[in-house]
């Protein structure tokens, strides 16, 4: 977690109490980064539908889009967690791209992000916060699109078995194994997937020369 993060979670986690009392989780404490790189600071609401975070701050609601918008985190206290989304330049067609939303779920050399499946119902433009987050739609994993950026490709997890796991097996194939015997894992699941991009990365950063050089020296040091 880099410096601006850890700061971030340890305010957040002494301003999450202070969240509206009458819609408890639906605003939460937060810091919002502009495109314009204006830093704002308030109670968030991130609606998915429309995919919009709104700031509230006194009397003032304030909607943005992901062409607005550089990064936004704050501190679930349904959740009980730090979450940051990022507006990613996303390609939607093979010739045409747009700003989005992506949440951070997996952080490490193969970064998760996830966004709602999004459903065919109606939004309510007018009453946007009635579409914030729903505690339930969050706990289920399988309510969202994860996408994995490996180099500077984008990777629908669906594809896990073509264009992930292979790459995965070729440098850690007996620690996943291993793995996936001892937690049971039936790979063609979203939970597991998750846990294994989350145990190669692990792996991976454990391996790392860097990791490796800082090893050697506190041996040296004996």
């Amino acid at each position: 977690m880099n410096k601006w993060l850890w700061i971030t979670a340890v305010w957040l986690s002494f301003a999450g109490s202070n969240a509206v009392a009458e819609n408890p989780g639906m605003w939460n404490r937060g810091e919002l980064l502009l495109e314009n790189g204006i830093q704002l600071t308030g109670e968030l609401n991130y609606n998915w539908k429309a995919e919009i975070v709104q700031y509230r701050q006194g009397n003032t609601i304030k909607a943005y889009s992901a062409y607005q918008v550089r990064t936004f985190v704050y501190f679930d206290t349904l959740q009980s967690t730090l979450r940051k989304f990022v507006s990613v330049d996303y390609p939607v067609k093979p010739a045409l791209s747009r700003p989005l939303f992506l949440e951070e779920f997996v952080v490490g050399p193969l970064m998760v992000y996830r966004r709602l499946r999004h459903m065919h119902e109606p939004i309510k433009v007018l009453t946007p916060a009635s579409f914030g987050t729903d505690e339930e739609l969050v706990k289920d994993i399988d309510n969202f699109t994860y996408l994995v950026l490996a180099g500077d490709d984008f990777i629908d997890l669906s594809d896990f078995s073509r264009a992930l796991w292979p790459r995965m097996q070729d440098e850690f194939n007996n620690e996943l194994q291993k793995y996936i015997a001892r937690l049971q894992l039936e790979p063609t699941s979203t939970l597991a997937r998750l846990l294994l991009i989350n145990q190669y990365n692990y792996l991976k950063m454990n391996t790392s020369p860097e990791n490796q050089s800082a090893s050697h020296t506190t041996s040296a040091g004996h």
